[in-house]
This record gives C-alpha cells, sequence and structure tokens, in this order.
C-alpha cells in the first residue's frame, strides 16, 4: 500500500518571505534617492568608518570621519560587526541597512500588538496592516531620525524586545539582549529588570552574550578592547554637547538650565536614580501581571531618562510604549479614551516639536520658558505616558505567590 506525501508550505513561505525583503529593499532604495539619502547618513558613515580602520589595522578610537570629525564610540564588538558593511560600495551598505531597520520596525509591531489583536484578520489583511503601520512610522520624528542617519536604534530595540517577550524557558533567552549592550552599552540598565523580577537564567544569559561580545573583541584587537574598557567607555564627551536639543535625557534637560553649573551633574544623578527606582517598581508590577511588552517599554524610559546622552532617535522605544498606553487606557477607561491616546500620543511625535525651537551652537541656553516646552516635548511625553501607566497599573491583576516566584 503506498502513502502518499503532503508537500510542506515552509519552501512557499519561505520564497513569500524573501520577494518581501526584495521588494523592501526596492522601495528603500526608490526612497533614499528620492530623498537624497546617499549623500547622507552620516552615523552609517560611522559605524562603516570602523569597520574600515579595522580592516586597514588603524587605531579605532583615533579616527574621524573626514569632513565632520566624528568619532568612533562604540565598543570594538560594534566596529568588527560593521565590517561587511564596509566591505561592500557605500550603494549597498546604505540599501542594506535601512532595509533592516524598515524590516526591524515591523517586527517591533507584530511583536508588540497582543495576539488578540491579530487574530481578528486573515493573513493578507494582517500583512496590509503591518505594512501600513511600518510606513505610517517613517512619520515618527524618533524613526525617521534613525533612518536618515543610518542609526542601529531600530536594530537593537527590535531584538531587545523579540528576546525578552518569548517564554521564560525559550532557549537562550536574555543572550541576545547582552549582545546588544555589547554594541552600544545603552540597553545595560534592562538587566536590573531580569534582577527584580527574577529571571536569572535570562539574566546569565544576558552576561554571556555582553562577555562573548568583549571576548571576539580582545581575541580580534586586544589593544583597542583595552583601550575602549579602561577610558573610552568613561569619555561622555566624544558624543556631542550635552545641551543640544537632540539630547532628550534629563542631563540634556538640566545641562539646557544650568549649562556647566556646578549643581548639574549631582541633580542629575539623583533624578536618575529615584526615576530609575520607580521604573524599576512599575515595569516589575507590569511584568508580573504578564504585560510583558509594557514591562520593557517601561524599563526603556529608564534608559532614555537616564543616559548622559538620549538623542531623539533613541526614543524609538514610543512603539511598544504607545502600545503598552494604549492597552492601559483602554483596560481602564474604555476603547474611545484608548483610541484618543493612542492617536495623541504618536501624533504629537509625529510634529517634531523638539525643532521648532532655536538649536545649535548653544541657542538652548537662551530658551525661554515656552520655548523650553516644545525642546523638551519628548521628555514631557514620555514623562506623561509613565505617570499614566502608574495611575492605571492600580488595576492590573495582582500577582499570586506562584506567579511571583515563577518570575
Amino acid at each position: 500500500m503506498t502513502t502518499s506525501t503532503s508537500t510542506s508550505p515552509r519552501p512557499v513561505v519561505s520564497r513569500r518571505i524573501v520577494l518581501w525583503i526584495l521588494a523592501c529593499a526596492a522601495l528603500v532604495a526608490l526612497g533614499a534617492w528620492a530623498y537624497g539619502l546617499f549623500d547622507g547618513m552620516i552615523d552609517l558613515r560611522v559605524y562603516r568608518m570602523g569597520g574600515s580602520v579595522l580592516l586597514d589595522g588603524g587605531s579605532l578610537y583615533d579616527a574621524k570621519l573626514p569632513g565632520s570629525g566624528l568619532p568612533f564610540t562604540y565598543p570594538p564588538f560594534a566596529a568588527i560587526a560593521m565590517v561587511p558593511l564596509a566591505a561592500v560600495p557605500w550603494g549597498v551598505a546604505l540599501v542594506v541597512w535601512t532595509t533592516i531597520s524598515v524590516l526591524c520596525i515591523a517586527a517591533l509591531w507584530r511583536t508588540s500588538l497582543p495576539r488578540t489583536a491579530w487574530s481578528f484578520f486573515t493573513q493578507r489583511k494582517r500583512t496590509t496592516l503591518l505594512v501600513a503601520l511600518t510606513a505610517l512610522s517613517l512619520l515618527l520624528e524618533p524613526v525617521w531620525q534613525t533612518i536618515q542617519f543610518g542609526q542601529i536604534n531600530l536594530l537593537l530595540t527590535a531584538m531587545i524586545l523579540s528576546d525578552l517577550v518569548r517564554p521564560q524557558n525559550a532557549r537562550l533567552r536574555g543572550f541576545w539582549l547582552g549582545v546588544t549592550i555589547g554594541v552600544k552599552l545603552t540597553p545595560l540598565p534592562f538587566l536590573a529588570l531580569l534582577v527584580v523580577t527574577k529571571q536569572w537564567r535570562a539574566l546569565r544569559n544576558a552576561v554571556l552574550g555582553l562577555l562573548a561580545t568583549m571576548a571576539i573583541g580582545v581575541a580580534i584587537v586586544p589593544n583597542q578592547s583595552w583601550r575602549y574598557w579602561t577610558d573610552v567607555v568613561m569619555d561622555a564627551n566624544r558624543v556631542g554637547g550635552l545641551a543640544y536639543t537632540g539630547n532628550q535625557s534629563f542631563n540634556g534637560f538640566l545641562h539646557r538650565l544650568g549649562d556647566e553649573a556646578s549643581w548639574v551633574q549631582p541633580t542629575w544623578f539623583v533624578l536618575s536614580a529615584v526615576f530609575g527606582l520607580l521604573v524599576l517598581w512599575m515595569a516589575r508590577r507590569y511584568w508580573l501581571a504578564d504585560e510583558r511588552v509594557t514591562a520593557i517599554a517601561v524599563m526603556a524610559l529608564a534608559v532614555l531618562y537616564a543616559s548622559p546622552v538620549t538623542w531623539s532617535h533613541h526614543w524609538v522605544w514610543i512603539i511598544p510604549l504607545g502600545v503598552g498606553l494604549i492597552r492601559a487606557v483602554n483596560r481602564v477607561w474604555g476603547l474611545n479614551p484608548a483610541v484618543a491616546t493612542g492617536v495623541l500620543f504618536y501624533g504629537l511625535f509625529v510634529l517634531r516639536s523638539i525643532w521648532w525651537v532655536p538649536f545649535r551652537d548653544d541657542r538652548e541656553l537662551d530658551w525661554t520658558f515656552w520655548q523650553s516646552i516644545p525642546g523638551n516635548s519628548h521628555l514631557i511625553l514620555g514623562m506623561i505616558a509613565f505617570i499614566v501607566l502608574a495611575v492605571t497599573s492600580r488595576s492590573l491583576p495582582k500577582p499570586t505567590p506562584a506567579t511571583a516566584d515563577q518570575a
């Protein structure tokens, strides 16, 4: 008796994914040409410079980007990871890198939206919704800044979120968080979330991921690794002016108020410590209530506010943060207020109001009170979101002792 074998759909799915990626790359190339991005993307040029310096055997932390004088400010592993982009022509690197960033926008929406949101749609409608959300996200100030500068934020955010929302027993869960820290140190506070929620296996994997990136750096460029971890890592001035309006952090806000006054640094430290503890408390509450996306996005606020320098493009975390905000408002006040909240929250980031006021060349130091409102609008919107999430967290189901132990 002969048995019939069914054809597996996996190759079809793979071909479909490849076609979508190629279509995305074609649109990226067209958009980059239309918006003149081939002549810009200064951060991508810095990344490629790091890779090129390693290929040429030069000094990574003495190199300056021609025309701008920008240095390479990332760990050695980041430069090693950028070698493939440095080895191909500029146009190829730009299209590949931007395509990855655009696909990461889609990944952020796909991961952030709850499963119930997708269950109402057919596969075709899900794809249409995801494409629409991805395209509309390009209007958001942090997202567009990331794209036009060729920044790495979308990739790191997607890696962290996709890694930590996985099931507790998922293989190597947390490892990719450690890798992102080895590329750019700003995700380091996420380790505290793993500690307060007792995710010891994920914490171990994250530490292993970070150590792996450091070991690769030491193995390939030992002298430059030593220099980075003992000297460069402590030099915040390498990343640019702290008072610049693009620095949407507590430190940037305080420097715009007091410039180099002696009270600025102690105040920044106290504010960051207090806010960090509040964030940990609230992130833990959301995590124990199984609101993982919201918990991770809340934890990102600690990174954004407490970092010495948080450029506006680092605020791509508003994608999952907005989803968490909408879910919280819907849970307490209903659907219509939730929809209005989402439109208002994302819409205000579309306005890009931080660029409405005088900036650059220390003009931020002369802002009036009314100018400081749009000039610090990312910080204001983030704080409003935090307060709303704190208020609505009272409606979260209280975790049972078993749930807390499992977390």
